[in-house]
Parts: structure tokens; C-alpha cells; sequence
């Protein structure tokens, strides 16, 4: 039954066409400038050595002008489409990197042999890329109209209403281009090929983000079950862990050390409950707001740290710890969101002053390395340490230090797991250098804005 109930909606979901995100399609634009570096730069070499070392005879200067003029315009591209972008900017960066593309490649044929011309199989691999960037019917679209300037350039040469530039030593005889029966078998077989290649991609682009949107939909079921869930239990066990520390400051009697001693067990354990909790919300947060669909803003770095810090200071200041921040008089913007960046910053934060001991000092440094287009932020310790052989294993979900138990403080192994989800969805990095007994340093970079695209 549910196999019938489903089969419609993939149906008629694949014939509508679901558009890339944001995120993929800048990924993807960001892909097809990369391409064009080595397509430019390939038509120059390619051009230059089949001149001047195999000495065919090609259109030198024409071919050497659109090598220049492709990595011009990509060039151009490349400075205009960096940074921060909307989704509506990135889709219209897609179409006008495709326009000019084609354009080029129009050309490229043209003074490469026309219908005889080997360039051909280029409007196939980026009718092929077209696939992944654009919906189902643009993509056919694509190559359809592929198949059109095929047709025209075959056609105007024929009749003599484009010059037809030969190349010798790729033609047979040199009126290959005026034969009808070739230049419908070219057609033809380019057509079919161009179509199928089109349409397999896209098939296959459109099962993806199908897949895509199923696994999207289960996390966001499964975050709300944890969100409502965990929001339901938190006010009972904050009312029997208030109730807790009433009895344990006499408002109920006097009772026995043998009493108290349960009655603290009891208050740790609950405290442990919630912090799991807590923990739990925090990880449906982290999963809400790293879905593939949410995009990614500009976010100030220093209002998040300072933020958090402020949030932070009665901690350390219950634990008589010296908190101190070390600030970069520049500001830093990245890509991200400012719920994820704060539980990136808050889970470090509040790791260091958590398994600090009393007395101790925690700092956070942040810096902008304009170098290296990206923020560095680092939260050091003098708490506990971390032991070597449990480094490898800090990222794991609901993974704990063997020495945590030293400080009686509860945890759950969710933070570090949920902090490295974020940075891998921010395109940031964390590395973490400890020695057991003595502290503790987190580093953590993420890229600039600027330099995302």
C-alpha cells in the first residue's frame, strides 16, 4: 500500500522538476567557472600546438581570440558572482555563464570546420552540465537549441551565407560540408546523442534532489519529534528538580545524612537528565538549521562571540574563573546563520569553562586573516585535559573523555559531533590540541564571505 501511495507524488514531482538549492547552485556556478579556466586556457594550448607543432592549418588568430575572450568574460564573472549572493543572483549568473558559453562555442565551430568541426562534442558536455544546474524542461531546451545551431551553421554554410572555414586535415573531401546526405547524418546522430545525454542527467540530477528532499523532510520530522518532545519533558523534570532543592534546603524537615545522600544522588541524576535534554534541543537546532535547503546569511563574527560570551560570564564567574577575550579590530562576515553560530561558539565556550576547575582561566582569541580570506577563533583552558588516545574519538556522537568523570559533570558526547555537522555545512575546520592535566585549545576557521564564490 504504501509503495502505491507513494509512486504518484515521485511522479508527478519528476515530470514538475525540482529546482537546485541555493547552496547547489552556487556550488554548481562555481563549478562551470572552474571548467572555463581549463577550457579557455585549453583552446589557447591546443590552438598554439596544432599550429606551430603539428602544423595544421587553423583560423590561428580567430581561435586564439576566443580562447582570450572566454577566459575574459569568465574572469569577469568570477569577480562579479563572489560573495554574497541571492538566489535569484546565482540562478542569473547560471544563464548568463550558459549564453555566453554557447556563444563561444558557436564560434568555436565555425572557424573549426562547421558541421565537419570536432568542437561539436563541447555543446554535448555542457549540455550535460546544464542538466545538473537547470530544471528538466530548460535542459531540453538546451538541446534543442544546440541542435538548432548545428542545424544553422550546417545550413548557412551550405548555402553560402557563412563562409565555410576548412581544416584539411579533419575533412575528407573539401565538400563534405555541401553534402547533404553528411550533414543530415551529423545532424541526426548529434540530435540523438545530445537529447539522450541531456536527458540522462537530468533523470538523474532530478532522482538526487528527490532523495534529497525525502531525507530534507524525515530530518525536519525527526527534529520536531525531538524539539516538542524534549520541550515537554524539560518543564516537569525543571519543576521536580526545583522541588529537589527545596527538600535539600529543610523546607520539608530535617532528614538524615543517609537521606541526603540519596537526595544528592537523586539531584545529579536529574541534572544529568537535563542536561541531555538540553543537549537534545540543541542538536535539533544544530539539524534545523544545517538542512540543505536553509541558506546560508552573512553573520557578523564578534556580535555572535560577544553574545556568548555575555551569556557565559555568570558561569565562570560562579567557578571563579578569569574569562578574557582577545578581539581582531576587524570585523569578520561569513556565510552561516546566526543560530548555528552561536551553538558553534556556545558548545566551546561552554566546554572550557565546564571542565575547568575552580580558580582556572579560559580565553578566546579571534582574529581576521585577510591572507587566508577566513576568521580564526580559538577558546583555550586550564581545565582538565583531554587523554591522547580519546582525541580521534571527540567528534563522535555521545563520545566522552575518559577524565570527565573527574569533575563530576555531566554530559552527553553531543556537543563536539554537533559542532563539526555546523562547520562541515559552513565550510569551516576545528582542531583541538590538549594535554591531559594541563588544558585545553579549540581552533576553529571559517571562510569570509568574500570568499565563498
Amino acid at each position: 500500500m504504501s509503495t502505491a501511495t507513494q509512486s504518484p507524488t515521485v511522479s508527478s514531482t519528476s515530470e514538475r522538476g525540482l529546482r537546485p538549492t541555493h547552496d547547489e547552485l552556487r556550488q554548481n556556478v562555481q563549478l562551470l567557472i572552474q571548467l572555463r579556466w581549463a577550457a579557455g586556457f585549453g583552446i589557447l594550448s591546443i590552438t598554439a600546438f596544432a599550429r606551430y607543432v603539428l602544423d595544421i592549418h587553423l583560423q590561428t588568430t580567430a581561435l586564439l581570440l576566443i580562447g582570450l575572450a572566454v577566459l575574459v568574460y569568465n574572469f569577469l564573472l568570477s569577480i562579479t558572482f563572489r560573495g554574497d549572493t541571492t538566489a535569484r543572483q546565482v540562478e542569473r549568473a547560471a544563464w548568463v555563464q550558459i549564453i555566453l558559453d554557447w556563444i563561444a562555442m558557436t564560434a568555436l565551430v565555425h572557424f573549426t570546420g562547421g558541421i565537419t568541426s570536432p568542437a561539436l562534442i563541447y555543446f554535448m558536455i555542457h549540455a550535460a552540465l546544464a542538466g545538473t544546474v537547470l530544471l528538466p524542461w530548460q535542459a531540453r531546451s538546451l538541446a534543442l537549441l544546440a541542435t538548432a545551431i548545428v542545424i544553422g551553421i550546417a545550413l548557412s554554410e551550405r548555402e553560402g551565407i557563412l563562409p565555410h572555414v576548412a581544416i584539411p586535415e579533419f575533412e575528407m573531401s573539401s565538400a563534405l560540408y555541401q553534402n547533404g546526405t553528411y550533414i543530415t547524418g551529423v545532424v541526426f546522430f548529434f540530435g540523438t546523442a545530445i537529447f539522450t545525454l541531456s536527458e540522462l542527467v537530468t533523470r538523474i540530477a532530478q532522482r538526487l534532489r528527490q532523495r534529497e528532499e525525502r531525507i530534507r523532510e524525515l530530518y525536519e520530522a525527526r527534529s520536531t519529534f525531538l524539539r516538542v518532545a524534549t520541550h515537554e519533558l524539560r518543564s516537569p523534570l525543571g519543576a521536580g528538580l526545583s522541588l529537589m532543592h527545596n527538600i535539600q534546603q529543610g523546607y520539608a524537615g530535617e532528614f538524615t545524612p543517609q537521606q541526603g545522600e540519596i537526595l544528592d544522588r537523586v539531584t545529579r541524576r536529574l541534572e544529568g537528565l537535563r542536561t541531555l535534554i538540553d543537549d537534545l534541543l540543541t542538536l535539533a537546532a544544530s539539524q534545523e538549521v544545517t538542512a540543505a535547503h536553509v541558506p546560508l546569511e552573512p553573520v557578523g563574527v564578534c556580535a555572535v562571540l560577544d553574545q556568548i560570551i555575555e551569556r557565559e560570564t555568570p558561569n565562570a564567574a560562579g567557578k571563579n574563573i578569569q574569562l578574557t577575550c582577545e578581539k581582531s579590530t576587524e570585523a569578520g562576515v561569513v556565510m552561516a546563520g546566526d543560530v548555528g553560530l552561536a551553538i558553534i561558539l556556545g558548545n566551546l565556550l561552554n566546554n572550557a569553562i565546564k571542565y575547568t576547575p575552580e580558580g582556572g582561566k579560559v580565553s578566546v582569541k579571534y582574529r581576521l586573516n585577510r591572507a587566508a580570506q577566513r576568521v580564526e577563533i580559538s577558546v583555550s583552558d586550564t581545565g582538565i585535559g583531554i587523554p591522547a588516545d580519546d582525541l580521534p574519538r571527540l567528534f563522535d556522537e555521545f563520545f566522552r573523555a575518559r577524565n570527565t568523570k573527574t569533575l563530576q559533570v555531566t554530559g552527553t558526547g553531543i556537543g563536539l559531533a554537533t559542532v563539526r555537522t555546523l562547520l562541515d555545512r559552513y565550510n569551516g575546520h576545528i582542531t583541538i590540541e590538549s594535554e591531559e592535566g594541563k588544558g585545553t585549545t579549540v581552533h576553529v576557521t571559517l571562510p569570509l564571505a568574500s570568499a565563498t564564490l
